[in-house]
């Protein structure tokens, strides 16, 4: 009970860490393909340019929330230390589908929906392996 417990608390820290690593890596993404067109040359079509940025994302916000979780509390339970992110990315998914039907499904809002499947994908997955546990 304890460890469960602890986990869910714990779990608290994937709002803030997962909000300001989705804003880091969209902008470090937005960098990448920046360079990707103007210094390499890579021409890449629209829909590639506009939801490029949010997957990678979407991957820094999981891995850096993923590593803050493993490094606080590193006996954690997997379900209970997935339950709130779970519901927050389902409450981000559900605004960003109201975003995108205001926008009439445009690539960015396409995006934006992309980015919180990888974050919660990506998160469920770095700590289901183990992987940031491993030293």
């Amino acid at each position: 009970m304890k460890i469960k417990l602890y986990s869910l608390l714990v779990s608290i820290i994937f709002i803030p860490v997962s909000i300001l690593s989705q804003w880091i890596g969209l902008y470090l993404g937005k960098i990448l393909y920046f360079i990707y067109d103007k210094f390499m040359g890579l021409r890449l079509p629209d829909i590639i340019n506009d939801t490029g940025p949010t997957v990678l994302s979407g991957l820094f916000a999981a891995y850096v929330s993923a590593l803050a979780v493993t490094k606080i509390y590193k006996n954690y339970n997997l379900l209970f230390v997935s339950i709130l992110p779970f519901a927050v990315i389902a409450f981000a998914f559900i605004g960003d589908i109201s975003i995108a039907t205001k926008s009439n499904w445009s690539s960015e809002s396409i995006g934006m929906l992309i980015r919180e499947i990888v974050t919660i994908g990506a998160y469920y997955y770095f700590l289901k392996d183990g992987i940031l546990k491993k030293e």
